[in-house]
């Protein structure tokens, strides 16, 4: 793949690495499940996601009109620029959202709306890694203490870099680097200009492709910090209120979604072209998408909600307060979700 191309991808996938922490979009369009007129007794419901190339997504936008046509909810599915999905929320014109656990608290805040988190979109394995040049001396995150790092904006992420620093060393990510925010974090590490700097895929493939070496990433750090190697970020969440209104619904779209997650384990080829034709990207370009998700390889148990993951979840908030990201955690995380598995 020739240095062009590889730009062009990552030009144009760089917002997915932000869907595994919910970040952005410069699309703006609408779409539905189908073509069937609105069946006025059916209960409107509108899910939107701020991303527009989530394969499972895109296909469950192609088949709503099928996945739902034996339940009293006439669906719609959406994708908003991140900058107006949550208001849109916040203001009720959806009732259901695609967004990472860390911004539940904000989404309180902000609106005063309780929510509830009922389906993994997305895990961070491995999510956001730090990488340093071949031949670096730096061999772990020890070995960064007090160094440049370059990372996006902290304002632009969700969370999972600040939370994994804190878990690893007990110290802020501000006070642990010298952290460079920028846009441009690739380019900096790769000029020479940082020691390391903290990515995710796809912006990731041409470095590691070029020879330069991660040397911890936010998976490895929840893991020996909590024993969880596929955290849960990017999920559906709704309001409290819609989930106990409609507990019919919530089982409906979980059934649905896994299984377009299991048709595209089966036989991917058809949920990406469905997925292409309702994204308007080529096959290939969701075929990447879907190996940064780590779609093919996601187990029946991570396409739910358990009990680890609220376990998991119930440490990281105290680590987001720590980090500054929240300014409270939580008082009962574990009311922030639904338990898939048991429907609880």
């Amino acid at each position: 793949m020739n240095r062009i191309r590889v730009t062009a991808i990552v030009s144009a996938l760089t917002a997915l690495a932000l869907l595994l922490l919910g970040c952005s979009s410069n699309q703006n369009n609408t779409q539905s499940g189908g073509t069937t007129a609105v069946d006025a007794a059916k209960t409107p419901v509108t899910i939107g996601i701020d991303v527009p190339f989530h394969p499972i997504f895109d296909y469950l936008t192609a088949n709503a009109d099928n996945y739902f046509k034996n339940t009293p909810y006439h669906v719609t599915f959406k994708t908003l620029d991140a900058t107006t999905q949550v208001p849109a929320f916040g203001r009720g014109d959806l009732n259901v959202i695609t967004t990472v656990p860390s911004f539940m608290p904000t989404i309180k805040k902000q609106y005063g709306i309780d929510t509830k988190y009922f389906f993994p979109m997305a895990r961070w394995t491995p999510g956001p890694q730090l990488l340093v040049p071949k031949g670096s001396p730096v061999k772990s995150i020890e070995d960064l203490k007090g160094k440049k790092v370059a990372i996006a904006p902290l304002s632009s992420r969700f969370g999972a870099e600040q939370a994994a620093v804190e878990a690893a060393t007990g110290q802020t990510i501000n006070n642990y680097f010298q952290l460079s925010e920028t846009d441009a974090a690739a380019q900096q590490l790769s000029l020479g200009r940082v020691d390391a700097a903290f990515l995710e895929a796809p912006a990731t493939a041409p470095l590691l492709a070029a020879g330069y070496q991660p040397v911890f990433s936010v998976q490895q750090a929840f893991d020996k910090a909590f024993g969880d190697p596929a955290v849960m970020n990017g999920g559906f969440i709704a309001s409290s209120a819609f989930v106990a209104k409609n507990p019919e619904f919530i089982k409906a779209l979980v059934a649905a979604t896994q299984d377009a997650w299991t048709t595209f384990q089966k036989d991917p080829g058809t949920v990406i072209a469905a997925a292409s034709k309702v994204s308007g990207l080529p096959p290939a370009q969701l075929e990447l998408v879907a190996q940064v998700l780590n779609l093919a390889q996601t187990t029946d148990a991570q396409k739910t909600v358990s009990v680890r993951d609220v376990q998991t979840w119930a440490k990281i908030y105290p680590l987001l307060r720590k980090s500054g990201f929240i300014q409270e955690s939580p008082p009962d995380p574990a009311s922030l979700f639904v338990l898939t598995a048991t429907g609880k």
